[in-house]
């Protein structure tokens, strides 16, 4: 695999079994991306992305724990990013919401990983979840959340930012 493939890239690594976030982190940094994380859970994987705005793609695990993480997913395709699930789950068990979304089945396959990160298509193109209702309610919650959060580390201008956010997203 070519050194720089993902060179400039910023990838959240989301995934709560250890020795698969490491070897995940390990190969995307072999491949030229900066990665952020890993995180384990919804929690760790929302505040992350409160410290890094610029995240620009995701590896992420479907089922962290007894969570699902789609809250994460949720704010990442606001802001653009390109998501790839790493996981286990069938095909059918994702909600339609995120039907389009590249998957590479575990075990993990780096080459797939990398792939599904450059592809043109089934990223951050479209606006999350806008045909499902329940999709837009975990935005809104998530958005919620977030401001509570930046509140409370007196982050004025995120604060800010989010509260757009979830008036565009209070109209859709």
């Amino acid at each position: 695999m070519s050194e720089a493939l993902l060179h400039d890239r910023r990838v959240l690594v989301v995934e709560d079994e250890y020795m698969i976030a490491e070897a995940v982190s390990r190969n995307l940094r072999k491949a030229g991306a900066t990665v952020i994380g890993p995180a384990s859970d919804v929690e760790g994987a929302l505040a992350l992305l409160l410290e890094h705005d610029d995240v620009d793609s995701a590896v992420l695990d479907i089922n962290l724990g007894e969570a699902k993480v789609y809250p994460v997913v949720d704010v990442l395709l606001a802001r653009g990013a390109r998501c790839v699930f790493a996981t286990g789950n069938d095909r059918a068990d994702v909600p339609p919401a995120y039907a389009l979304l590249k998957r590479c089945e575990k075990p993990i396959d780096t080459s797939c990983i990398v792939k599904a990160l450059l592809d043109g298509d089934g990223g951050g193109t479209r606006a999350a979840g806008t045909d499902d209702p329940s999709a837009m309610t975990n935005l809104r919650e998530c958005l919620a959340y977030l401001i509570t959060v930046a509140e409370e580390h007196g982050e004025t201008l995120l604060v800010a930012k989010l509260c757009e956010a979830a008036d565009v997203a209070a109209e859709i």
